[in-house]
């Protein structure tokens, strides 16, 4: 058979994947919801992006135009604004402050704070109070004014931010890349051994052998399957990609995005490195009752990748642990998005990794081809992995 015929072949039984997953319901039902989630995590965080909180302070009369100025640059650097609230003696000011009326009080150097107010608000209040007095001793001292700009207008020290990653924003998109992907992943695989069991057990398999061979009929239902998750993850992906890229609806860093498609080259390679094995696993069985547990030791492998991803890698993406998930080729499609998206791994081990996972991809679909041709011809029982593994030499 030619390359040309065997292509033919492949695409045929992939087409009738494809068909048949655009004719489920429970298909169409996924790819919409998967739609408008992509649309509400753009939609979300612009329609609450405006909304920022409000303190409010509570002054026997009205607040010192020192306190005001502080508490206003404050709140133009940290995003938050400032209500002041004139009141005519302490007790109005704490009643105030009682009554959830206002954040913080102040009456002369008492200052009332609630219960529940956040702990940067006060403390800015304090900080404010403190500079306002300072200031009036030093010129109480025989500073001049304009000495006392000089010492007020200080630069404080820069502030350098440092820890496991570069941006926490970037790598909590790592974190649900990983999720997302071995939730695909998994699935698809499990839809590829379905396939395969009731392609054996209703004896759909030996018609389609009559005329295609066992290697068209595999890889032509990975492709259909995966073909199909990955139109789906596009779906979910291309808002957010776009949002991301084009628009500042997300308070995401813009690499945020390179991640995300990324993740989908990461989708395809994961994908072909475990649908052969749900497949081969699946050829063994006789029923499809016993599709469920035949895989177990591949969804068990991956269920292992994927806690490794997102438990150990995220919590020091630099450690041996973490390097060896992420270029490990069963780990590798789960751990290394989460630690790409740290910001931290070298362009090299990114490259070597997908080289290891595009080989081990090839060495397992011809282990997975070789297995799936020699069970799929045995029926009447179920088979043991043994007795179809491809023979030495």
């Amino acid at each position: 058979m030619g390359a040309g015929a065997w292509w033919e072949g492949t695409r045929m039984v992939a087409g009738r994947n494809l068909a048949e997953g655009a004719r489920s319901r429970a298909v169409r039902i996924t790819t919409l919801i998967l739609l408008v989630v992509g649309l509400a995590v753009v939609i979300v965080p612009k329609l609450l992006g405006d909304d920022e909180p409000t303190y409010t302070l509570a002054t026997v009369g009205e607040a010192s135009a020192p306190v005001r100025a502080q508490l206003d640059a404050a709140s133009e650097t940290a995003e938050f604004a400032v209500a002041y609230l004139p009141k005519g003696g302490a007790q109005e000011v704490e009643l105030a402050v009682r009554e959830g009326d206002a954040t913080v009080g102040l009456a002369g150097s008492t200052m009332f704070v609630r219960t529940d107010a956040p702990g940067s608000f006060p403390v800015l209040v304090a900080q404010a109070v403190v500079a306002e007095q300072s200031a009036a001793m030093l010129l109480d001292a025989g500073l001049t004014p304009e000495q006392l700009a000089e010492v007020t207008s200080l630069p404080p020290p820069e502030q350098v931010e440092v820890g496991p990653v570069q941006d926490e924003g970037r790598a909590g998109v790592g974190f649900i890349v990983g999720i997302v992907l071995y939730l695909a992943i998994v699935i698809s695989g499990n839809v590829i051994a379905n396939n395969v069991g009731i392609e054996k057990s209703t004896r759909i398999a030996e018609v389609l052998l009559a005329v295609l061979r066992p290697s068209q009929i595999l890889v032509g239902n990975v492709l259909g399957i995966g073909l199909q998750t990955l139109v789906q993850l596009l779906v979910l992906s291309v808002p957010i990609i776009a949002a991301l890229t084009v628009t500042d609806g997300l308070d995401l860093p813009s690499a945020a995005a390179a991640d995300i498609a990324l993740a989908l080259a990461w989708f395809v390679l994961g994908f072909f490195i475990y649908a052969f094995l749900f497949a081969a696993a699946a050829a063994l069985v006789d029923k499809v009752s016993e599709v469920s547990s035949v895989i177990t030791p591949v969804t068990t492998f991956l269920v292992v990748a994927y806690l490794a991803a997102i438990i150990v890698v995220p919590q020091d993406p630099g450690s041996a642990l973490s390097v060896f998930l992420s270029m490990f080729p069963l780990t590798s499609p789960m751990a290394m998005p989460v630690r790409w998206s740290s910001g931290t791994v070298p362009e090299w081990q990114l490259v070597a990794s997908m080289v290891l996972a595009i080989g081990a991809a090839v060495l397992i679909a011809w282990f997975g081809s070789s297995v799936y041709r020699r069970a799929l011809v045995i029926t009447g029982r179920r088979l043991k992995l043994r007795e179809v593994l491809p023979e030495k030499g």
